[in-house]
């Protein structure tokens, strides 16, 4: 598992402040939302946090959910969870070349 980073972070925030050129993607589970990123962004350690045709997961840690907490409920706004809040975040992600995008998961348990 990665580090929770600054990487994570401002990829979230460049999917916030661009989300009509983003792919949202259509998930089953009403606590979770992925999204299509153009893999045109550019991503610091994108080798680390974007792994080609594999997928990273990061539990973020209580300090990340603390200082991002507005950005993060903006996505968990985003879900149909039923739930009022969460107490974790998983971040899953990966590169998809074949696709020119970085898939970025958000899950809210």
């Amino acid at each position: 598992m990665a580090s929770n980073s600054d990487s994570i972070y401002n990829v979230l925030t460049y999917i916030h402040r661009h989300q009509q050129q983003m792919t949202f993607i259509q998930r089953r589970n009403s606590n979770v939302i992925a999204v299509g990123v153009p893999d045109s962004v550019t991503v610091a350690n994108a080798d680390l946090y974007f792994p080609v045709n594999h997928l990273q997961v990061n539990l973020m840690n209580e300090d990340f959910l603390a200082k991002n907490g507005d950005l993060l409920n903006d996505f968990f706004d985003l879900t149909s969870s039923s739930k009022l809040d969460y107490q974790q975040v998983w971040i899953t992600t990966s590169h998809i070349p074949s696709e020119h995008t970085y898939l970025v998961e958000i899950s809210f348990e």
